[in-house]
């Protein structure tokens, strides 16, 4: 097919053509070429010689206009900017706009579904696209800035419930509300470097610091111990330093504990704080392991903070070493632990040997709770303020593995060769008698390589010191212990708990595995359970690992509903 004619060819364009004759063609010029022609001779071009000398000068000039075209597009290359000569246009070419730049509705605009938009900041005082539409979150606003809303938000964050009445607002931070000396959170910032507060100590620190009763609900390595120190030593700095008077008339704060080796961890967190601290401030612990002489030479010089258990401090009430006649702060840690273990009483009676010359703040604190503590709160606590941290909805930190094996040969065999080599030190396996625990020692030391030491109720206070120690430092890699060290032992980084032997309650089950899973982190926890177990506490233990699995990692074998007869119903729900 024949290409169409070319539409310069038509116009006469460039090229000059001529006929086989050697006799030159007419020229037909555009209007435009024709205007042209005549501004170059400043007439009107009438004859072929002309019309040849017009079409040469024309040539001469596009080529002249082409090479200054080609030498601004290299000066725009080499520059950046547009050539001048590019520039002077047609005004009448080109639309002009009436308004100006800034009328612009759509300048910065920036769609939803644009995704350079949805994962930065414009600058840094824009929002995210987020903020724009559904609001601030509570963490990006002032402390004048938070609605109601924001408050309901912040405590959903942090799994905090509360009621009690007049429930002051959770803190954000260390210094934002103004309830801790200045001095005291330089110590807790740049000393400690605690960074912001854990969530039972926002909401305990708000509504205890000014000296409302305080019941507190919280999981084992939530920082209770803090959330208590803090608002007592805020109260200790509005006092005067004790002198040699007022030393005999006993501690500004007392701290009650079920065991010895929570009260010397609570010792020795207050001492953390004590240490930077220029207010002279003297914390003591009174246990059992230690020696009346000792504890007397200790008491001495008086203290401002006495942390003790229930039996040692009726020891040296009754001794006439110590009086309780200015206890501002009363607190008992591990309030149900006290319960369980019958120091009810003894508890009753240090009561009613505090005297009550002036106001008294009471707080306890538990990581679990029942109907019994609860009425016991009421009798001991006036109108205090209630908060639970942590909910079954959140997600779980430790992995929990039930199965039924009845021999204890059969799990020691295997533990050390199926689950304890998968897991790094420090390790943890509870038992329910000191002869379990010396047997396991012995087989360990003979069959395996693992290093081992124990702890139980027969040992003094100075091996149970060794002991913890050993397994703190890196010397032991697992420690075998009775319900001693259930409760209030702070072990960091502890990867697995065994219950070699399941304990006789299931409270006590909780405190055993919540010394892994500590601060954020994650752990596992295997339960061995034999023909001497009792039913309805494996029925308890059966629903709680159930229940209390929002991840869906926990683990029943399916020996275990078959052993105990827990119900066909069950048996559809087992993660096997």
């Amino acid at each position: 097919m024949k290409r169409p004619v070319d539409i310069n060819e038509l116009l006469g364009a460039e090229k000059e053509t001529k006929s086989p004759s050697g006799v030159s063609k007419p020229i037909f010029l555009s209007k435009k070429k024709r205007l042209e022609a005549a501004s170059l001779t400043g007439g009107k071009a009438s004859s072929s010689g002309q019309e040849e000398e017009l079409l040469k000068s024309l040539q001469l000039r596009k080529k002249s206009q082409a090479q200054t075209s080609s030498e601004a597009k290299d000066n725009e290359t080499l520059s950046g900017h547009p050539s001048e000569s590019l520039e002077r246009r047609n005004p009448r070419n080109k639309f002009q706009f009436d308004w100006k730049p800034d009328d612009d509705t759509m300048k910065g605009f920036e769609p939803i579904v644009s995704s350079s938009a949805a994962g930065r900041r414009k600058n840094k005082s824009s929002l995210f696209l987020e903020d724009a539409y559904m609001g601030k979150h509570w963490s990006h606003k002032s402390l004048g800035e938070m609605t109601d809303r924001d408050w309901r938000i912040l405590r959903e964050d942090f799994h905090i419930e509360s009621k009690g009445g007049a429930i002051k607002h959770p803190m954000r931070a260390w210094n934002e509300q103004h309830l801790i000396p200045d001095e005291l959170i330089d110590i807790i910032e740049r000393k400690l470097r605690y960074v912001e507060p854990t969530p039972i100590q926002r909401i305990t620190i708000s509504n205890a610091v000014k000296g409302r009763d305080f019941l507190g609900v919280a999981a084992t390595g939530s920082g209770k111990t803090l959330a208590f120190l803090i608002p007592s030593l805020c109260q200790i700095s509005d006092l005067p330093p004790l002198n040699d008077i007022t030393k005999l008339d006993g501690p500004l704060v007392l701290v009650l504990v079920p065991t010895r080796e929570l009260a010397q961890q609570i010792e020795a967190e207050a001492n953390k704080l004590l240490t930077y601290w220029s207010r002279p401030t003297r914390v003591i612990s009174v246990v059992g392991g230690h020696s009346i002489e000792e504890i007397a030479f200790s008491l001495q010089s008086g203290c401002d903070i006495l942390v003790a258990t229930p039996g040692r401090l009726i020891d040296c009430l009754e001794s006439h070493m110590l009086v309780l006649k200015q206890v501002r702060t009363l607190i008992m840690d591990e309030a149900d632990r006290m319960i369980d273990l019958g120091f009810e009483d003894q508890v009753t009676t240090i009561l009613a040997r505090a005297e009550m010359g002036t106001k008294r703040q009471t707080m306890m604190f538990t990581a679990t709770m029942s109907n019994s503590i609860e009425r016991i709160a009421n009798g001991y606590l006036h109108k205090p303020a209630f908060a639970r941290v942590g909910s079954q909805d959140s997600k779980s930190q430790i992995k929990q593995t039930i199965d039924y094996v009845p021999s204890e040969e059969q799990r020691f065999k295997r533990l050390s060769r199926e689950v304890l080599p998968n897991f790094q030190p420090p390790m943890m396996i509870f038992i329910n008698y000191k002869r379990t625990a010396d047997w396991l020692a012995d087989k360990f030391a003979s069959e395996t390589r693992f290093k081992v030491t124990t702890l139980h109720g027969s040992k003094s206070q100075e091996q149970r010191e060794h002991s913890l120690n050993l397994l703190r430092s890196g010397k032991a890699d697992i420690m075998i212990a009775t319900d001693v060290a259930g409760r209030g032992i702070d072990i960091p980084n502890v990867s697995l708990v065994v219950n070699f032997q399941m304990s006789k309650s299931f409270e006590n089950y909780i405190h055993r595995i919540g010394r892994t899973g500590r601060a954020g982190k994650s752990g596992c926890s295997i339960t061995f359970l034999g023909d001497d177990d009792d039913p309805k506490i494996v029925n308890e233990l059966y629903k709680y690992v159930k229940t209390s699995d929002p991840e869906k990692i926990n683990e029943i074998k399916a020996s275990v509903p078959q052993k105990f007869k827990l119900g066909q119903n069950q048996m559809n729900a087992i993660l096997f």
